[in-house]
């Protein structure tokens, strides 16, 4: 990744003066050592960072544990506000992160931080944020239109028509999964099935049949289920 000028914009929920001190400390060096302009801002309550939120930010740092509720009640309504930005648990209870998956959590962080641990999780972080630069253009019956990756849940191919289902709603056109899936590749989006291809950073839950995947159900079949698993426990961080 070219990180040269590289802005990343950061909010750490966490009412631990000193561990939100190291926090700090840590993110300036590591945005030092990798050409990396990181702006921060601290809240010591989650109400105070869910009140008047707007999507701004590209990483979270959240602790589980909070004085006004906790961490993961407030990622869950941070979800409802924002279902792109990287959240990323601070805990001193990791056996709590477990469930991270549930609020699309992509890694945790556990109290008190190593830099060197830290930085390896940091690597991996950051490198996610690709996908936001991504652009898929579409063509639709009546225009052409421009989608990015992070907004995108999951793809849906229906006999010869392609439906791009995104945030902020869907979009058909005409083409080749196959050929969506080779470029969405190394953004992380995986088959569920023969007709799904889904961005791992909106599964909400997976059972043994069906996924849960921004809102909507969907179909695992037995031949992608172990693949599929493995493809979102990897992209989670090793959460599930």
């Amino acid at each position: 990744m070219d990180r040269t000028s590289k802005t990343v914009n950061i909010a750490i929920v966490e009412d631990d003066k000193n561990a939100a001190d190291r926090l700090l400390s840590m993110l300036d060096k590591y945005g030092a050592e990798n050409g990396l302009v990181i702006n921060k801002r601290c809240f010591g309550y989650s109400t105070a960072f869910l009140e008047n939120y707007t999507a701004g930010y590209d990483i979270v740092f959240m602790d589980i544990v909070l004085p006004d509720m906790d961490g993961m009640t407030a990622a869950k309504k941070l979800r409802e506000k924002d279902k792109s930005v990287v959240l990323v648990f601070a805990t001193n209870m990791s056996q709590y992160a477990i469930n991270g998956y549930e609020v699309g959590a992509a890694d945790f962080i556990v109290k008190p931080f190593e830099y060197a641990h830290f930085a390896i999780k940091m690597e991996r972080i950051v490198s996610r944020l690709n996908i936001r630069d991504l652009i898929i253009p579409v063509k639709t019956s009546d225009s052409l239109i421009s989608i990015a990756a992070s907004d995108l849940k999951y793809v849906e191919v229906s006999g010869h028509e392609l439906i791009y289902h995104t945030i902020h709603g869907n979009y058909t056109t005409y083409g080749s999964l196959y050929k969506v899936e080779r470029r969405l590749s190394e953004m992380h989006f995986v088959r569920c099935n023969n007709y799904y291809l889904v961005n791992p950073r909106y599964v909400e839950s997976i059972s043994n049949s069906t996924a849960i995947v921004g809102g909507d159900e969907l179909g695992i079949s037995y031949a992608k289920r172990k693949a599929f698993r493995k493809a979102v426990v990897e992209y989670l961080g090793g959460l599930i």
